[in-house]
């Protein structure tokens, strides 16, 4: 049974649990399985709150299926895509979704999943920084956390669902043109400290050569590589995608120290080597009088395939795409087939 009572603030003369004529804020507590349970209802008005705990009650509350609270349910969610061997980047952006949804439920009072309506979901997402991709890859895992609950049957309907996508402008893919290439390389050998040149160099040429993400790619185990193959990740039906790798990659990789990884001593967490090559690459590109980013490789990698005609699906399998649709998003307007039925169309009107 859910009981309703003023939590009594210090400048309240009063003291009784039974007293409701106050303005203090209201909670609610029960028991499950003999432990107490108590949380704030979110309101002050007592009307309110009583309509709140009695749709509580008609979700289950004093039933035999106890209603989920939005701590216990995001905690299982986590522990569920660990458990489905996630990467630490993709449970990183979920914990930080949960993390703002929690923070944003005990500011209103809500302990349940069934508070969180559509309506209020709405608001949590009034309050975002984040903005076009960025908001939509917020929503999605916001989406993947109440399917997952929706599946869980904690919640009768999924609120989420009906939150529509927010606008977004296309990604500018811009990759580096040879001559930016080889403004690049000259500045990754002007390194100061000789051994990390090699090494800058060597990764510049792998990422650019393999569209390797910088993450993947400043933690490379040698054992990926076998001659001139890069094993670049095993696909769901269990079979290899490998890439070859450039001669001048062999040859940059081959100078350097032999040990476990190319680009990492395996001493330091992964978050920590990836940043300390990102700022790396900051310097060098400071240097080479480009305002560019480590991710360009990676379009340039991809850019360059389709301009030699290479099949976008084939490009996708490459860049590990989980959908040729993400595929299609970025380097669409760069299919050298595409570009130029645009152009034979404007010539022949001529």
């Amino acid at each position: 049974m859910l009981v309703l009572h003023r939590r009594h603030v210090h400048a309240c003369r009063h003291r009784s649990r039974g007293y409701r004529k106050c303005d203090c804020p209201i909670w609610m507590d029960w028991k499950i399985s003999g432990k107490r349970i108590q949380k704030p209802v979110g309101t002050r008005d007592w009307q309110v709150a009583q309509m709140r705990a009695r749709q509580l009650e008609a979700d289950g509350i004093s039933a035999s299926i106890v209603p989920q609270t939005i701590e216990q349910a995001s905690k299982k969610f986590l522990e569920d895509a660990t458990a489905r061997g996630l990467r630490e980047s993709s449970l990183k952006k979920y914990r930080q979704v949960l993390k703002q949804l929690l923070a944003f439920a005990e500011h209103h009072g809500f302990a349940f999943l069934s508070q969180l309506t559509v309506d209020e979901l709405r608001r949590f997402r009034a309050g975002w920084n984040n903005r076009n991709l960025s908001a939509q890859k917020k929503l999605e895992n916001l989406r993947a956390f109440f399917r997952f609950c929706h599946d869980s049957e904690w919640i009768k309907t999924n609120p989420a669902k009906l939150i529509k996508a927010p606008k977004t402008v296309g990604p500018q893919v811009l990759p580096f043109t040879d001559a930016e290439m080889d403004k690049i390389l000259a500045a990754s050998d002007s390194h100061p400290n000789k051994d990390r040149a090699l090494q800058l160099r060597a990764l510049v040429l792998l990422m650019r050569h393999t569209g390797l993400r910088i993450g993947d790619a400043c933690t490379l185990a040698r054992d990926r590589i076998s001659g001139d193959m890069l094993e670049l990740y095993t696909a769901k039906s269990g079979t290899s995608v490998r890439v070859p790798l450039n001669p001048a990659v062999v040859k940059a990789l081959n100078q350097l120290p032999a040990r476990q990884h190319y680009f990492w001593s395996g001493e330091s967490t992964q978050r920590t080597v990836v940043n300390v090559w990102e700022e790396t690459f900051k310097k060098m590109f400071e240097r080479a009088g480009i305002n560019g980013h480590s991710h360009q490789l990676r379009h340039t990698f991809a850019v360059s395939l389709l301009q030699a005609g290479v099949p976008m699906e084939n490009v996708s399998k490459l860049l590990g795409h989980q959908s040729m649709k993400v595929t299609e998003q970025y380097y669409s307007a760069w299919v050298k087939t595409r570009q130029d039925r645009l152009e034979a169309d404007v010539r022949g009107t001529w």
